[in-house]
C-alpha cells in the first residue's frame, strides 16, 4: 500500500515534510522507528534521528533504511533535509544514493534531484545558494548556532561529501517542461546529484513534474515545500475534499514542552504566556542536566505536577541562562521528557517544539508512532498518538518555524468549543 516513504533525519521533520502528503488526501504515519510491518498507510515519514549523530554513524543509518526500503521499486523514496541544511546532509545523502544505486543493480545510475526550498516560510535557492527571507543562510544566526562554517554553497556540500552536481538554475527550472526534462536526463548522466534552484512553489512542482520522467530511478531530496509537491507530480494526489476534523476540546491541561532556545521560540513562548496566562515552569539548565540526582529536581516536577493537577496550561522549559552548550542538547531534551512523562496521564493534548524534544518526549511516553491529520500553518502538523493508551491529540513544531503567535494559535486551536481541522492545501506566570 506504501507509495512514498520519507527518510527524516529528525521528528519534526519527518512531520512537517509527512503532513504535505495529507493535502493530497493521502493517508500517512509518522514513525519512530522502523518496523518489520507496514503500516496501513500511503506514506510513512521515518525519523532516523540522526540529526545530532557523527556523520559516519549517521551514514550507516541512512545506508540500512534506504536498502531497506528502496527494495520496492514502486516506492518513491524522498530524504528529508532541513531547509537551512542543519544536519548531516551531505553525508546522509551520499549514503542513501550509494545504497539505491546498490539495490537498483539494473540502473546502476540513479540520481538525487535536490532542492531544499521551502518558500512558504521565506527558504529558497539561488545560485545553488540556500537563503532566509531574501539572506544567505550562512549570513544568520541559525548558520552560527549551530557551529557551521563556510557558506551555503549547495554544490559545495555536495561535493565535500564525494558527490558531483550539476546545478539546475531558473533558466532550466522555468523552461518548457520537455526541454527541462531533457536538461535533467543529459545531466543526470554525468551527475551524482541535481541541484535545483527555486524561489516559488511553481518552480518546485516544475521540478517534480520534469524529474517523473527521468530514465533512471531518482531519490528526492528537499524539504517539506518538495514535498507539497510530489504526490501532484506523481499522480498520487486524490481528487477529494478533506472535511474538517473536529477534536475534543481541553477539559484538563494543555502541556507546551519547548527544547528549542531559538531567538524565535523564546518571542512564542513570551507572547504565550503574556497573552494567554499559561502556567511557565522553566529549569535550569544545571538542574536538568543533572537529573533526579539534583537536589532542585524534585521541586520543579512538583511544580508541574501540580499545575496539571489544577488543570492549568503549562510550559516546560530550560532556563535560557546559563547557555546551553550545543553538544548538551539531546541531555536536556531527555530530561524535560522525563518531567514531561510524569504528567503524561493528566494532559488532552501536547505541543512539542525542536525534533529531538519532540521525539525525547514520545519516547518516554512510550509512544512510537503518530498519525498526521492536517496543520495548524505552513510547517506545523497536527496529529494523534495512535498506539498508546488513548487518542492524544499533538502538535510538533520545529524550533524556529512559526511566526511570534504560533504557539499562541496552538493554544487557541486546541481551546475552542470545537477544534475544526483543515487540511494543508497545496499552495503568564514563570516559575524559575
Amino acid at each position: 500500500m506504501l507509495q512514498i516513504i520519507i527518510l527524516a533525519d529528525d521528528l519534526s521533520g519527518a512531520a512537517d515534510c509527512g503532513v504535505a502528503c495529507v493535502g493530497a488526501g493521502l493517508e500517512t504515519l509518522v514513525a519512530l522507528k522502523h518496523s518489520d510491518e507496514d503500516p496501513v498507510a500511503d506514506v510513512l515519514a521515518l525519523d532516523a534521528d540522526t540529526r545530532a549523530m557523527a556523520p559516519d554513524r549517521a551514514a550507516e543509518e541512512f545506508d540500512r533504511l534506504t536498502r531497506i526500503y528502496a527494495v520496492n521499486r514502486d516506492v518513491l523514496l524522498f530524504k528529508k533535509i532541513d531547509s537551512t541544511l542543519r544536519g548531516n546532509v551531505g553525508a546522509e545523502l551520499a549514503a542513501s544514493l550509494h545504497a539505491l544505486r546498490h539495490v537498483s543493480a539494473g540502473n546502476p545510475h540513479s540520481v538525487a534531484i535536490m532542492a531544499p526550498a521551502f518558500p512558504a516560510i521565506g527558504r529558497t535557492t539561488r545560485n545553488g545558494t540556500q537563503f532566509v527571507h531574501g539572506q544567505p543562510l550562512h549570513e544568520i544566526d541559525i548558520w552560527r548556532v549551530q557551529g557551521m562554517s563556510g557558506h551555503a554553497h549547495i554544490p559545495d556540500i555536495v561535493k565535500a561529501a564525494g558527490l558531483s552536481s550539476k546545478l539546475l538554475g531558473f533558466d532550466s527550472i522555468r523552461s518548457a517542461p520537455d526541454t527541462l526534462n531533457e536538461t535533467m536526463n543529459s545531466a543526470a548522466r554525468d551527475a551524482d546529484v541535481l541541484v535545483c534552484d527555486a524561489e516559488t512553489d511553481d518552480d518546485l512542482l516544475a521540478i517534480a513534474a520534469a524529474s517523473m520522467k527521468l530514465d533512471c530511478r531518482p531519490i528526492w531530496v528537499g524539504s517539506a515545500g518538495l514535498a507539497y509537491q510530489l504526490p501532484r507530480a506523481a499522480g498520487l494526489a486524490k481528487n477529494v475534499v478533506t472535511p474538517p476534523i473536529s477534536l475534543p476540546p481541553i477539559r484538563d491541561s494543555l502541556l507546551f514542552v519547548i527544547g528549542s532556545l531559538s531567538r524565535n521560540s523564546l518571542q512564542q513562548m513570551g507572547l504565550l504566556s503574556s497573552m494567554f496566562g499559561t502556567f511557565g515552569v522553566c529549569v535550569p539548565p544545571e538542574v536538568l542536566l543533572a537529573g533526579e540526582h539534583h537536589p532542585d529536581w524534585l521541586i520543579y516536577e512538583q511544580r508541574l505536577q501540580q499545575a496539571i493537577q489544577m488543570r492549568q496550561d503549562v510550559v516546560l522549559s530550560p532556563k535560557t541562562e546559563p547557555r546551553i552548550d550545543f553538544n548538551l542538547r539531546p541531555c536536556i531534551a531527555a530530561a524535560l521528557a522525563r518531567m514531561a512523562a510524569s504528567v503524561g496521564g493528566g494532559i488532552d493534548a501536547l505541543v512539542a517544539s525542536g525534533g529531538e524534544t519532540a521525539r525525547a518526549v514520545f519516547e518516554s511516553l512510550g509512544v512510537t508512532r503518530l498519525r498526521l491529520l492536517g496543520e495548524l500553518e505552513k510547517g506545523i502538523p497536527i496529529s494523534i498518538v495512535e498506539n498508546w493508551n488513548r487518542q492524544l491529540p499533538v502538535i510538533t513544531k520545529a524550533g524556529d518555524f512559526g511566526g511570534a503567535d504560533a504557539l499562541l494559535k496552538c493554544s487557541q486551536f486546541f481551546h475552542r468549543e470545537e477544534s475544526p481541522l483543515v487540511a494543508p492545501q497545496n499552495t503568564g506566570k514563570v516559575i524559575e
